[in-house]
């Protein structure tokens, strides 16, 4: 959808214009609105016609450009989509047999974002990822909560809060972390397990793992996760051009990753499996959401299921019960899937590398 100004916007964008061409350095978003907003406010509804007018007249021509702009979107979006299931698939004929297959690392990432959905602004406001492999399940993990209280367009604020009170709570307007380039190295960190070079992130030079997120759902989808995170990219560091915001993450769809492992493994012509009528998104979205499971944030509020982190646990889970089904693929505790304490939460064992007694785990 494009992008439709408001009569406000217009009384915004005139004045910043006036501004330049009085030799003045241009004014930010935020300055014009603590300038401006209180005079808008004095002017009458005859002064703020003429405002209306210009609005209409941009949004006309807007709307007759627009499906343009969405067939050269779907387009892009297509060609990124099968270019990812062809390095997917690319993937798996390079693992040369089963035993290879599982112990195979992947990671999983779900991204809720801070979202203004009308103008297409897509923001992380919590990234967490997971490795794992169908062997010995978890093996690390990454989570943060990410803040842009300091640079949100403020004519963004009512749509994001609609957003957040539906999606993740996690607000606009809120103080999170927001040292963006520390957050991005720390992030790639991970991805990598091992040392970034800035001067990588600097230079837009990285090769990142492919990435693995839900294909399409309520309030996300792969399109927004890739968008949210070059934003992050971009905003970081601004002097990497698109093309390399857009080359750094590899973003697969997890359904394919869990049909590919399948195909691999020959379970997609087993008769039961055919038999069962369960389609990918039911397995991967099935159980698994449960106090113990979210972040800090999500729990204390008790909606551990609206969690970026719940949800890559969840899917985890989900593959590796499946593939253990039906292979002879054991599943350990804490690792594949979450245990049950006593006060009922669910615990996974998160980056730990020895294992836990049941004492120790309050099973």
């Amino acid at each position: 959808m494009a992008s439709k100004k408001s009569a406000f916007m217009v009384f915004l964008n005139c004045h910043r214009t006036d501004e330049i061409n009085k030799g003045n350095k241009a004014p930010t978003f935020k300055e014009l609105c603590t300038k401006l907003t209180p005079i808008w406010n004095t002017l009458t509804n005859d002064e703020k016609e003429k405002y209306k007018d210009l609005a209409n007249k941009y949004n006309s021509t807007q709307v007759k450009k627009q499906p343009l702009k969405q067939i050269s979107d779907l387009q892009n979006n297509s060609y990124d989509f099968w270019n990812m299931q062809k390095y997917l698939t690319q993937m798996f004929e390079c693992i040369p047999n089963n035993e290879e297959l599982l112990k195979k690392k992947f990671i999983l990432l779900h991204i809720n974002c801070h979202t203004e959905e009308v103008e297409q602004y897509y923001f992380p406001a919590e990234i967490a990822a997971l490795e794992f492999s169908l062997l010995d399940g978890i093996s690390r993990t990454y989570h943060q909560v990410i803040g842009i209280s300091e640079i949100y367009p403020r004519g963004f604020a009512g749509g994001m809060k609609q957003f957040s009170d539906v999606f993740h709570h996690i607000l606009c307007y809120d103080k999170h972390r927001d040292d963006y380039q520390q957050i991005l190295l720390e992030f790639s960190t991970f991805l990598k397990d091992g040392i970034i070079n800035d001067a990588d992130l600097k230079e837009g030079t990285l090769d990142l793992p492919c990435l693995f997120t839900i294909e399409s759902e309520i309030g996300t989808n792969m399109i927004n996760t890739q968008k949210s995170l070059e934003r992050l990219y971009s905003t970081a560091y601004p002097r990497v051009d698109d093309e390399g915001c857009k080359s750094i993450f590899k973003i697969g769809s997890v359904q394919n990753l869990f049909l590919e492992i399948k195909k691999k493994l020959n379970l997609h012509l087993n008769p039961q499996n055919l038999r069962s009528g369960n389609s990918v998104c039911d397995i991967l979205e099935s159980d698994m959401y449960g106090f113990g499971l979210g972040c800090k944030y999500h729990e204390l509020r008790d909606i551990s299921y609206k969690c970026s982190k719940a949800r890559t646990v969840q899917w985890m889970s989900n593959i590796c019960k499946h593939i253990s089904e039906n292979t002879t693929l054991r599943i350990k505790p804490g690792s594949h899937v979450p245990v049950e304490l006593r006060n009922g939460a669910k615990l996974i064992i998160e980056n730990a590398h020895l294992p836990l007694s049941r004492e120790d785990l309050n099973i």
